[in-house]
């Protein structure tokens, strides 16, 4: 294993403003930050911004308390504190993507509190399966697009977008590679180190993030080792938090073999057509997404994808992650555990919250559901 390029994943993720200030002093370019993760960050790059997303961190958070009630949800929560700590002084801008009741009405606070010279919300269709759709869609992509036109002083070209595409749709080629290797040998990369690589790709800069994952993942697959005979679990929820969570998953014999999270292989999961309208494409590309608790597809609905992807890859137990305060992922739990009773399959709902979730509990609670699916 390349600890060398891991310690880089490892040192992004706990420092995530130490690679974009590093980028910005060097280059002298702009910030703009994201709400995990349904925002076109294509276009943000084409502009010749930095895409920075917001993962969540330690923070105080006494501040938050005066603009958000406790009870919504931790990662919105959790957001805003940092940019009220000045973690994220570095941002010149913020995109945020209207996935629930709670990033709706966040905007107007974040305006108030921390404002930035660009500020904008992704309006996404609620209905992604009526026909006008993808007419919504385009739309909305060609406002933001105009907005960052104006933000920039000049228009994103065609050819920028090109370029974009093919760079993010390599980025995202090389970490379903990654996914591969784990799934056939995860004694190749932990669970815990998996995923803090894709949070950490969030943070990079796209170009040296090519680099980092190609050479992480031409060393991994040199040293494929033998295949997986772990206990195969699949994790579903809108976040995974905290990446400790994992630990206790691969001190107890499992490998996560799939997930339907943000900041999971929902991120990576399908590529930006290269050829035609560019803006279409990217709408294709949104509207095809992986279903979640707030962004679900009729042909596709969440609780009949997560059966049928659990059955496809042979998982002996699903884990349920959810957010404090999430009400889709609430209001989603009784069809979903509903689903995987009936199919058969064993879950296990965990409450989490972004900065503060207690560990011990989980850790008991993970190893005894390891030991009951077939775990160490």
């Amino acid at each position: 294993m390349n600890t060398e390029v891991l310690e880089i994943f490892r040192q992004a993720v706990e420092d995530p403003g130490k690679e974009v200030r590093e980028w910005k002093e060097k280059k002298g370019g702009k910030v703009v930050g994201f709400l995990l993760t349904d925002v076109p960050e294509e276009l943000i790059h084409a502009a010749g911004f930095f895409p920075f997303g917001i993962c969540g961190g330690t923070v105080r958070m006494d501040q938050v308390e005066a603009h958000l009630q406790f009870w919504s949800c931790s990662y919105v929560r959790n957001s805003l504190a940092l940019a009220l700590d000045g973690k994220l002084d570095f941002l010149d801008g913020l995109v945020i993507p209207h996935t629930c009741d709670t990033t709706r009405m966040l905007m107007g606070i974040w305006k108030h509190v921390r404002p930035l010279p660009f500020m904008d919300s992704f309006r996404l269709p609620r209905q992604v399966g009526r026909p006008s759709a993808k007419q919504y869609v385009v739309g909305e992509l060609r406002r933001i697009k105009d907005r960052l036109d104006d933000f920039r002083g000049t228009e994103i070209t065609d050819e920028e977008l090109s370029q974009s595409f093919k760079l993010y749709n390599s980025n995202r080629n090389l970490l379903r590679k990654l996914f591969n290797l784990h799934e056939q040998n995860p004694a190749s990369i932990s669970n815990k180190d998996l995923y803090t690589v894709v949070k950490a790709s969030m943070v990079i800069e796209r170009e040296k993030l090519n680099m980092l994952l190609s050479e992480l993942v031409s060393v991994l697959a040199e040293n494929a080792g033998t295949p997986n005979d772990k206990t195969k679990i699949f994790i579903s929820g809108t976040f995974l938090e905290p990446l400790d969570l994992l630990n206790y998953i691969d001190e107890s014999g499992g490998a996560i073999v799939g997930d339907d999270l943000k900041n999971g292989f929902r991120y990576i999961e399908s590529d930006v057509a290269e050829a035609g309208d560019p803006l279409e494409a990217l709408a294709e590309r949104q509207l095809k997404r992986i279903p979640s608790a707030s962004y679900d597809i009729p042909e596709n609905l969440r609780r009949h994808f997560l059966v049928k992807t659990a059955q496809q890859k042979g998982v002996q137990g699903v884990i349920l992650l959810h957010v404090k305060y999430c009400e889709p992922e609430n209001y989603d739990y009784y069809d979903n555990i509903q689903a995987l009773e009936k199919a058969g399959i064993p879950a296990l709902r965990i409450e989490t919250e972004f900065g503060d979730t207690s560990l011990g509990q989980l850790s008991t609670r993970v190893q005894a559901f390891m030991e009951m699916v077939g775990g160490e």
